[in-house]
C-alpha cells in the first residue's frame, strides 16, 4: 500500500466519534485498513474490535497473514475470534484455524455453531498441499433439471455466501458435478430453457488428492477463476479460487529457493525463531555438502604433486572452479523451471533440452577458453613463467572441458531426481555447485599431469 494511503488512515485513529470514524474508515479498501492495523496501537485496534461487526472485521482479517491474525487475536475475547472466524471464507477460516495451537483450536470450534464447524472440521481431512486443503464449500450450485429461472432464482439466494459468483456449478441428484456455466451465459439464456440445455458439459476437475502444484499448472494452462473440486465418485466438494493460487505460487516458489539455497526450511517467525531452530534447518545440507567437500580436498591431495611441480596452476583454480560453479548454476535453473512447468513431456524433449545445454556449454567453453588462451598467455608471459605455453593449454581445456561438463551436470542432476518423484528443486545450487568443482578439479589437475608433468 501507498504510504500516504496508509498515513492518511492512520490518522484516522484520532477521530473521537465512533459513527464518524467507522464511516470514514469504510471509505478505504479491506486491505489497506488491515494494513493500517498493523501500524496503530494495541488500544487504537481494540476500538476497531468494538465498533466493527464481525462480518466487516473479517473482511479486514482475510487480507492479514495468519501470523499476522493471531497476533491480533491475542487482543480479543474468545467470542470475537469465533465470530470472525465463521464470517471468513470456509478456505481462509481453515488456514487461521490450523495456524492455531490445537487446544485453541478445538476451544474455538466448540464455540462456533454447528454448520460452521462441520465445514471447518470437513477440511482439515485433506492432506497438506492438496486441491481439499485449499478448496472452499462456498459456490453457486444449481440443478440440471431446473430451468434457467429457478437458477437465478438459487444464484440470487446462495450469492451472499459463495466466494466467486462467476461460474455456477451443475449438479444431479446424487451431487455429481455434470456442468458449468458462466454469470454471463445463464444472463443471457432464456428463461423458458432447462439448465441442461445450455449448460457446458465440458468440464476441468481436480480430485481432492491433486497436489497443488498440479492445481497452480492448470489455472495457468486455462486461465480459470475458479476450479471445481470432486472426489473419486466425481461428486462436487468444493472450489479453487485464483486468489488461493496466488497463495499456493507464492508458497511453492518460498520453497523452491529455500532448497535452492539448502535451506530446508525458511518457513519461519522471525519473532519466535532461535539460533538453535534456524541452525537446525541448515545443519544436514551443510553436513552433506562437507562430506562432498572432502572429495574435493582428497581430489587436491591426490594431486598433491603436480601442484609442487607447477605451483602456478594453483593460482587458476578459483577461476575454473568459479566459471564451472556458475555454468552449472544457470543450467540447473533453467531445467528446474523446465520441470515445474511440464516442457519436459517425454524423452524426447529431455534428450532436446540435454543437447542443447551441453551444446551451449560447449559454445561458451570455446569462446571463453580462447579469450583466456590470449589472456593467461599474456599474463604468464609478463611474469616470465617458462611452462606459460603448457600452462595456458591446460587452463584454456580445462574452461573447455569442465563448461561442458557442469552444463550437462546442471541439466541432468534435477532430471534424474525428478523420475524418482522427488521435487527437482532439492538439487539445490550448493549441491550440484559441489558435484561440480569435484569434476572441474578433476578434469583440471588430470590435464596439468598429461601436458605439463609427464612432459617435462
Amino acid at each position: 500500500m501507498g504510504e500516504l494511503y496508509l498515513d492518511e488512515l492512520v490518522k484516522l485513529f484520532s477521530i473521537k466519534d465512533d459513527n464518524e470514524f467507522k464511516e470514514e474508515i469504510l471509505k478505504y479498501h479491506d486491505y489497506e485498513i488491515s494494513e493500517a492495523l498493523l501500524e496503530v496501537t494495541s488500544e487504537e485496534r481494540v476500538r476497531v474490535y468494538k465498533i466493527f461487526n464481525y462480518e466487516e472485521l473479517s473482511n479486514f482479517f482475510s487480507y492479514l497473514d495468519d501470523e499476522d491474525a493471531l497476533t491480533l487475536f491475542d487482543e480479543m475475547k474468545s467470542k470475537d475470534i469465533t465470530g470472525v472466524i465463521q464470517e471468513l471464507d470456509i478456505d481462509d477460516a481453515v488456514d487461521v484455524m490450523l495456524a492455531l495451537p490445537d487446544e485453541e483450536r478445538e476451544d474455538y470450534l466448540e464455540l462456533m455453531d454447528e454448520e460452521h464447524r462441520n465445514k471447518i472440521s470437513a477440511l482439515f481431512d485433506h492432506d497438506e498441499y492438496t486441491a481439499g486443503a485449499i478448496m472452499t464449500t462456498s459456490y453457486i450450485e444449481v440443478n440440471v433439471k431446473d430451468t434457467v429461472e429457478q437458477a437465478m432464482k438459487k444464484l440470487i439466494a446462495q450469492a451472499i455466501d459463495a466466494e466467486t459468483i462467476n461460474v455456477i456449478y451443475i449438479t444431479n441428484e446424487d451431487k455429481e458435478l455434470v456442468g458449468v456455466m458462466s454469470l454471463r451465459e445463464i444472463i443471457l439464456a432464456r428463461k423458458g430453457h432447462l439448465i441442461q440445455e445450455v449448460m457446458n458439459e465440458r468440464i476441468v476437475s481436480v480430485l481432492t488428492t491433486t497436489d497443488q502444484e498440479d492445481v497452480a499448472e492448470i489455472f495457468k494452462d486455462y486461465g480459470f477463476a475458479s476450479l471445481p473440486v470432486v472426489d473419486d465418485a466425481n461428486k462436487m466438494l468444493g472450489i479453487i479460487t485464483f486468489d488461493d493460487i496466488i497463495e499456493v505460487i507464492e508458497e511453492e516458489a518460498t520453497e523452491d529457493y529455500s532448497r535452492l539455497a539448502a535451506i530446508s526450511d525458511v518457513d519461519f517467525d522471525t519473532d519466535t525463531e532461535t539460533v538453535w531452530m534456524s541452525a537446525k534447518k541448515r545443519l544436514p545440507w551443510l553436513l552433506i555438502l562437507s562430506v562432498l567437500g572432502f572429495a574435493t580436498s582428497a581430489i587436491i591431495a591426490q594431486f598433491e604433486g603436480t601442484i609442487a611441480s607447477v605451483p602456478t596452476i594453483a593460482l587458476f583454480m578459483p577461476m575454473i572452479l568459479g566459471m564451472a560453479g556458475n555454468t552449472g548454476t544457470q543450467s540447473l535453473a533453467v531445467t528446474v523451471r523446465g520441470l515445474n512447468n511440464n516442457e519436459f513431456d517425454n524423452k524426447a524433449d529431455i534428450r532436446k533440452h540435454l543437447l542443447r545445454e551441453v551444446g551451449t556449454g560447449l559454445l561458451n567453453g570455446v569462446i571463453i577458453g580462447l579469450i583466456l588462451f590470449i589472456v593467461t598467455f599474456l599474463f604468464l608471459q609478463l611474469t616470465n613463467n617458462p611452462d606459460a605455453i603448457k600452462i595456458t593449454q591446460v587452463v584454456s581445456l580445462s574452461i573447455l572441458a569442465s563448461l561442458t561438463v557442469a552444463t550437462l551436470s546442471g541439466a541432468l542432476i534435477p532430471i534424474v531426481i525428478n523420475s524418482f518423484k522427488i521435487d527437482p528443486a532439492i538439487a539445490s545450487g550448493p549441491f550440484v555447485t559441489m558435484i561440480i568443482d569435484i569434476l572441474a578439479l578433476s578434469v583440471y589437475f588430470t590435464l596439468a599431469t598429461i601436458l605439463i608433468i609427464n612432459t617435462l
